[in-house]
């Protein structure tokens, strides 16, 4: 597989992969939600909560990046080269759905900071 076509392969899979991701990302924000209302837990619990969910979110937003880079790279492959090569269209591609892709993962993770620091509800923001 050339590296535009594996480019698009891991775009189109973050598509697929990042909005199952965040719904899981969800329950979990809901479930660290409960347990650091709750005064009895100690701190460094909540803190360990509190970084869980960060890190998903970074985990999450790996797949689109991922996906973006490989597709710079390989229009820079396709660049170098004098001869005519196919796959500039694929690697353009990747780089599209990437952006668009963390681009959405980015909007919910900073919604879900809003909604975690109680400026946002799921009202609305005020």
């Amino acid at each position: 597989m050339t590296p535009s076509g594996k480019a698009l392969l891991v775009a189109l899979i973050s598509v697929v992969a990042c909005p199952l991701f965040i719904v899981i990302e969800v329950v979990i924000f809901a479930f660290v939600a409960i347990g650091t209302y709750e005064d009895l837990n100690p701190l460094p619990s909540k803190i360990a909560s509190v970084a869980a969910v960060i890190l998903i979110g970074a985990a999450i937003l790996a797949l689109p990046v991922t996906a973006f880079i490989a597709g710079r790279r390989a229009r820079k492959v396709i660049r170098a080269q004098d001869a005519l090569v196919a796959g500039a269209s694929k690697a353009l591609a990747s780089q599209v759905i990437a952006f668009f892709v963390a681009l959405g993962v980015v909007i919910v993770q900073v919604y879900l900071v809003l909604l975690g620091s109680g400026v946002c509800s799921l009202e609305g923001c005020s």
